[in-house]
C-alpha cells in the first residue's frame, strides 16, 4: 500500500515491526526482502513520484571545505527511488584489499572479511540484474575485449556492468508495483523524518517524528528502525536527534558524520592513437545481456609498494566542452529536474548546428547501446580514486533551517596527499604501460606531472563513511551487523556505513549490506519473541525466507531444511 501523508489525519500514530526511514536503492531493497513476509513494514519518502523543487530544496545545505563538485541539492534526488532516478546503473564490486587493514591507510580496515561479503555482493548481482559475476579478466575473455599482457606489478583487468537489460533503472518505478501490492508494507510519501526518539533510559529508539511540508506532523513507532537516507541525510538525522542525547543519536565519540569521502573522478591524462588501439576499450561490449566497459586496477602490489590507495583507470572518449552532446545531456537534465537554465537557448542552437554529430552518437547509443564515440584520435584516460579516511572531512549541522525546521547539512569535504599521490600513480602507470604495449601516447594531465590538484571533481557522487562501520564504538558509528553502538533497535543502511570505499561504484555493495541488514532483522525480530523457544514459534513464511537467504549466501542449489 502506498499512502500519501498529506492525506492522512494529523496527529495520527502508526505502528510496525520495522520503519524504514529512505526509499532509495538500499530502502526499497530491504523492503522487497520483506514482501510476503509475517512482519509489517513502513517505508517513510520524503517526496512523490517526481522532482518537487520544495522537496529537493530540503537537501540545500553550505559546503565549507575544499570545492566539491555540485551543490549539496544538485547530486542526490529527493523523491520515491532516491538517487537511482538520475544515476547510471554501473556495477563493480569491492575488492578483497578494500576490506583488509592497511598499515600505510590510516582508519582502513573493515570488521567484515571479504569472504564473508562477497557472498552477498553476488546474490545482489543476481537479483537486480547486472549481468554474470565476471568482474576481472573472466569480463574481457567473455566480451572478447582485447587482453594485451599489463604488467601485474602495476594493473589488473577489471570490468564495470552497464545494467541495460531492458528494465527501467528507475527502482522507484521498476518495483514501485511490487511493493503497492504487497499487504504487510506500508508506504507514506512526502513523509520527511526529523527526529528519532529513544526511551526513558536513552537506550532504545522507540518512535520517529514524521512532518510534511504542510505542516502535519505523525509519529511513527517500530521495534527496529532502519536508516536508509544516504551518506548526508543519515547524519544529519542523528545530529538532529538531540532530545534525549545531546551530542545527537549515536555521536556519543563525536563520530557521526566524520570521515566523508568520496570517489575522486577526475581525467588524469589524454590518450593519443588510432582506435583500434587505445581507444578501442572506449566502447561498452554486450556481455549476456548487459554491458561492458575494460578498466584497469592498480594492483595490489603496486598499493603495497607505493604505500597507495586503490584506484583504477578507464577509457573514455573525448568530447569538446562546447560539443552538441553535452549541450543535449544538459538539456536531458534540466528538463528532468524541472529547471530553466538562460544558457538552454545557445545549447538548443548547438544542437540545431551540430545536429550532423548528434544523431549519430544518439543512434550508436540507442540502437547498439554503445556510448558516444567521441574524437576517434583522442581518449581521456579516466581516474576512479579511492580516498583515505579522514575525520576531519565531515558532515554537521547549519545555523540554517530549512522548510522542516531542521538545521541543514553542512559539508566539510576535504582530501589528503596519499588520495592525490594515488591518481599521480596511476597516469604514471598508464603512460609507462600504454607506451610499452603500444597502445597508443598518454600525455599526462598538467597537475598530473607539476604536483598541483584540480579544481574540482567530476561524476560522483559517491557519499560514503559518515556513520562508519566498526565492531570498537571508539572507532564507529555502527558494529558489524550495522546498529548503531549503544542503541537498541536503530540501524544504518547505505554506503554511510562503508570503512573505506576503493574504487568501485558503490550500488552494488549498498544492495548486498542491504540484503544481509535485512537478513540480520528478521532474526532479531524472530528472536525477540515472546515465546522463549522461538524456533518452533515461527512463521512458516519467515522460515522459508531465511533458509533461502542462507542457502543463496552458502552457495547451495536448495534451501536448506
Amino acid at each position: 500500500m502506498i499512502t500519501d501523508l498529506r492525506t492522512m489525519t494529523d496527529g495520527a500514530t502508526l505502528d510496525a515491526d520495522i520503519c524504514i526511514i529512505g526509499a532509495g536503492a538500499a530502502g526499497i531493497a530491504i523492503a522487497r526482502e520483506f514482501v510476503s513476509s509475517t512482519l509489517n513494514v513502513i517505508m517513510l519518502e520524503s517526496g512523490g513520484y517526481r522532482r518537487e523543487s520544495k522537496v529537493q530544496d530540503l537537501y540545500s545545505g553550505p559546503s565549507v571545505g575544499e570545492k566539491y563538485y555540485k551543490g549539496l541539492d544538485e547530486c542526490r534526488s529527493r523523491y520515491f527511488g532516491g538517487s537511482t532516478n538520475c544515476w547510471g546503473a554501473i556495477f563493480t564490486p569491492l575488492s578483497k584489499i578494500d576490506f583488509e587493514k592497511r598499515s600505510w591507510v590510516p582508519w582502513s580496515g573493515w570488521p567484515v572479511r571479504y569472504e564473508e561479503f562477497r557472498p552477498w555482493m553476488r546474490l545482489a548481482n543476481d537479483e537486480y540484474g547486472a549481468g554474470p559475476y565476471f568482474y576481472d579478466s573472466k569480463a574481457w575473455g567473455e566480451a572478447a575485449i582485447p587482453e594485451p599482457i599489463f604488467d601485474p606489478e602495476c594493473f589488473r583487468p577489471i570490468a564495470w556492468h552497464y545494467n541495460s537489460r531492458g528494465e527501467t533503472l528507475s527502482y522507484g518505478k521498476r518495483f514501485r508495483q511490487q511493493l503497492r501490492q504487497a499487504a504487510n508494507i506500508h508506504i507514506l510519501l512526502h513523509a520527511n523524518a526529523t527526529e528519532l526518539l529513544t526511551n526513558e533510559s536513552g537506550k532504545s529508539v522507540e518512535s520517529v517524528r514524521v512532518s510534511t511540508l504542510e505542516g502535519k506532523v505523525s509519529w511513527i513507532r517500530a521495534k527496529i528502525f532502519i536508516l536508509a537516507c544516504g551518506g548526508i541525510e543519515n547524519p544529519r538525522l542523528l545530529l538532529c536527534s538531540t532530545r534525549t542525547h545531546r551530542r545527537g543519536l549515536g555521536n556519543d565519540r563525536d563520530l557521526v558524520g566524520r570521515f566523508f569521502n568520496e570517489h575522486l573522478h577526475m581525467p588524469c591524462a589524454l590518450l593519443i592513437g588510432p582506435e583500434s588501439a587505445g581507444g578501442g576499450y572506449s566502447h561498452l561490449v554486450k556481455m549476456r545481456g548487459t554491458y561492458c566497459l575494460a578498466g584497469l586496477e592498480l594492483s595490489t602490489a603496486a598499493q603495497a609498494a607505493h604505500r597507495s590507495l586503490n584506484g583504477a583507470i578507464s577509457v573514455d572518449p573525448f568530447l569538446a566542452s562546447e560539443s552538441a552532446l553535452l549541450a543535449f545531456q544538459k538539456i536531458r537534465i534540466d528538463l528532468k529536474e524541472r529547471k530553466l537554465r538562460p544558457a538552454m537557448i545557445s545549447d538548443l542552437w548547438r544542437i540545431c548546428c551540430e545536429g550532423n554529430k548528434l544523431f549519430p552518437e544518439a543512434w550508436r547509443r540507442i540502437v547498439h547501446g554503445d556510448r558516444p564515440q567521441g574524437d576517434p584520435g583522442r581518449f581521456i584516460i579516466l581516474a576512479r580514486g579511492e580516498q583515505a579516511p579522514n575525520p576531519e572531512s565531515r558532515v554537521t549541522l547549519s545555523s540554517e533551517r530549512d522548510q522542516l525546521g531542521m538545521p541543514r547539512a553542512s559539508l566539510d569535504f576535504r582530501t589528503t596527499p596519499i588520495d592525490r599521490e594515488s591518481i599521480r600513480l596511476m597516469a604514471k602507470f598508464a603512460r609507462l604501460e600504454f607506451k610499452r604495449l603500444g597502445l597508443g601516447q598518454v600525455v599526462e594531465a598538467p597537475w598530473a606531472e607539476d604536483g598541483s590538484w584540480p579544481s574540482a571533481l567530476v561524476e560522483g557522487p559517491h557519499h560514503m563513511g559518515t556513520t562508519r562501520m566498526s565492531d570498537d564504538p571508539s572507532t564507529g558509528v555502527v558494529d558489524r551487523n550495522c546498529r548503531v553502538h549503544g542503541l537498541n533497535g536503530l540501524y544504518i543502511a547505505g554506503s554511510s556505513v562503508f570503512p573505506t570505499g576503493g574504487h568501485a561504484n558503490p550500488t552494488l555493495a549498498i544492495l548486498a549490506l542491504a540484503m544481509r541488514l535485512a537478513a540480520h532483522v528478521r532474526e532479531v525480530l524472530l528472536k525477540s519473541s515472546k515465546n522463549a523457544d522461538w524456533r518452533h514459534n515461527l512463521q512458516t513464511t519467515e522460515l522459508q525466507a531465511a533458509a533461502k537467504s542462507a542457502a543463496a549466501v552458502s552457495g547451495l542449489t536448495e534451501p536448506v531444511p
